[in-house]
């Protein structure tokens, strides 16, 4: 029997709604599985815990020297054109690691930054603004190194997470925020946040986009990683690592329908840099950036064990569980994770053994592989002690958590200095110690280890200084409002332990008088520059009312009287005086301590 044309239409309607209905059942479950117990809890404790945990830090407290260079540089992005700027110079800026090509590889931290500003004005509330914006990106960052965790265990393993992997994962987030490598990034006016959060992102959508097998979300993917160069050039090579290693990964699972996904986030980021490094050529062409960055290495030398000491501070606390998991590094999720970590820290190993300084901000990359491989490390130690009753592995790694946190780094430095002098000959100890550095900015390096805070892994005193930017505010307020022509002078003295002045003149500018409309200021000297010229080889404009300069002359006085200007002087604690004639009169104009600001009587 033949059934009629209507029988069949109600029986394909009935197959339809039936399909419908299993695909938003599915889906139902799927976003209910997303929201359990587990994910809704953890996920948002890690977030605010991230947030707030070194909440007693203030804008620019316990901060790296660059901090106030970029906040310098943020009120030129929100008053100025500095992307058509730069364009329009490309050719005029001297290739190499001066201040003009340096900030052009942070343009996209800039003009973050710049955007902040332009909302809030050069003002105290722009900083803070600043700090929560940073503090955020933090925050998620680390939230979102678990969300990677998960992303690549559902790739990779048959076995979906439990309660003891969630765990284990919000003590491995925990241990890192606890950590001084993360309070060195957290709130702080550097390019590592939103680089940190940018790559986070990436490696979240590349994995997205290989679940998918879907070419639009490789795109997207490929759209970041272009995003993570123009944020911080050199912060895109872990994200090609890890673009190269989930591609091998995926050839060795011969899971080949998900190559084309990878492939495409590539092909897309090196058309956007093609475009980028064309407008702005030579300033990011490939040849420019390996000289770059080879003349970088030769500015600031360093021992190889310091710089190792450096990426150890970078980790953290998450080296106790990330080596707790290396013994299982079988395991498909262990072993991406290590190879990911080893590939993308190698290039800042040879540069270590090399002599060249590495900063703990430097190494950031290094904590999403680490974290992954923390949280699969205790995961493993707790689900020991669980199930099996295994307490001495979950013993010796709290013990080592206690110790790393608690003992001070500077006994066990000085320590072994005072053996390494006594006992070691000279060319094994320079291995162990500092080298002498080319350039003096963070003065004698001896002192970096005079530290009086406990924990093995803290940041030395030169990668946290605190600047009372409120100082500065006052002294910018005044020589900007009301608006007078002038000449600055300041001392270039740099003592161990002490800022160098240079970071305080920048933020004399940012709360200073706004940029003219289309000013055109890229090849304007930066008045945080160190310039040993005689003041008066610079002339006060419209542009830069104030100039700041460090010798003062004889001749230079009668200059200055002949045209009227005034010429201020700046005082602070423990520094000495700038350059200038020693039977010049002063007056004090303003005081806030430790900043005295006098003006040189006619």
């Amino acid at each position: 029997m033949v059934a009629s044309h209507s029988e069949l239409a109600t029986g394909e309607r009935v197959v339809s709604n039936s399909e419908s209905r299993q695909y938003v059942t599915g889906m139902l479950d799927r976003f209910l599985a997303w929201c359990s117990l587990r994910t809704f809890y953890v996920l948002p404790v890690i977030f605010f815990i991230s947030l707030l945990f070194h909440f007693d830090l203030a804008p620019l407290e316990e901060t790296h020297w660059d901090a106030p260079i970029y906040v310098a540089l943020s009120k030129r992005a929100a008053e100025t054109n500095l992307l058509a700027n730069y364009h329009q110079h490309a050719h005029d800026i001297q290739l190499g690691p001066g201040d003009e090509h340096w900030h052009f590889t942070r343009i996209g931290h800039i003009l973050l930054l710049g955007e902040v500003t332009r909302l809030f004005g050069s003002t105290e509330n722009a900083l803070v603004a600043m700090q929560w914006l940073y503090r955020t990106f933090m925050a998620l960052s680390v939230t979102l190194c678990v969300v990677l965790g998960l992303r690549i265990v559902n790739l990779f393993r048959s076995i979906k997470p439990d309660t003891i992997w969630w765990i284990g994962y919000l003590f491995a987030a925990i241990t890192y925020v606890v950590s001084d490598g993360y309070r060195g990034l957290q709130g702080h006016l550097l390019s590592e946040p939103p680089a940190f959060l940018i790559l986070i992102l990436f490696a979240l959508v590349l994995l997205r986009a290989v679940e998918r097998r879907s070419l639009v979300i490789g795109a997207s993917a490929g759209c970041l990683l272009f995003l993570l160069f123009f944020i911080r050039i050199d912060a895109v090579l872990p994200g090609v690592v890890f673009l190269i290693v989930l591609l091998a990964a995926l050839a060795i699972l011969r899971k080949f329908d998900a190559v084309s996904s990878v492939v495409m986030a590539g092909l897309v980021s090196l058309v956007l840099y093609s475009i980028y490094a064309w407008w702005f050529t030579p300033l990011v062409n490939p040849q420019t950036l390996v000289n770059f960055s080879a003349e970088a290495k030769e500015m600031f030398l360093a021992s190889p064990a310091q710089n190792i000491f450096a990426i150890g501070i970078a980790g953290g606390l998450l080296w106790v569980g990330a080596l707790s998991a290396v013994r299982m590094w079988r395991d498909p999720v262990i072993g991406l994770s290590i190879v990911w970590f080893g590939l993308a820290l190698l290039p800042m190993v040879i540069d270590s053994l090399n002599g060249r300084l590495i900063q703990a901000r430097m190494a950031f990359f290094i904590v999403p592989p680490l974290l992954v491989l923390a949280g699969e490390g205790w995961s493993w130690i707790l689900r020991g002690a669980v199930t099996q009753r295994k307490l001495r592995p979950l013993a010796v790694a709290l013990s080592l958590v206690v110790i790393m946190a608690l003992v001070p780094y500077s006994l066990i430095i000085q320590e072994s200095r005072s053996l390494a002098i006594n006992y070691l000959p000279p060319e094994m100890s320079k291995y162990l110690f500092s080298l002498s550095s080319k350039n003096t900015a963070t003065g004698s390096l001896a002192p970096r280890y005079e530290d009086t805070r406990l924990g093995l892994l803290v940041r030395p005193i030169y990668e946290r200084w605190t600047l009372e930017y409120s100082k500065a505010q006052q002294i910018g307020n005044y020589l900007y409002i009301p608006e007078r022509p002038a000449y600055l002078l300041w001392s270039r003295a740099k003592f161990a332990g002490q800022h160098s002045l240079q970071n305080y003149i920048g933020l004399f500018r940012y709360f200073g008088k706004q940029y003219p409309e289309n000013a055109d200021i890229v090849m304007t000297k930066l008045p945080n520059r160190t310039d040993t010229e005689p003041c008066t080889t610079r002339v006060p404009n419209d542009v830069e009312p104030i100039v700041f300069c460090t010798t003062f002359l004889f001749s230079d006085l009668e200059t200055v009287r002949k045209k009227r200007i005034p010429v201020y002087v700046l005082g602070i604690d423990e520094y000495p005086m700038p350059d200038m004639p020693s039977h010049l009169e002063l007056k004090v104009l303003l005081s806030a301590p430790p900043f005295v600001l006098y003006e040189i009587a006619e």
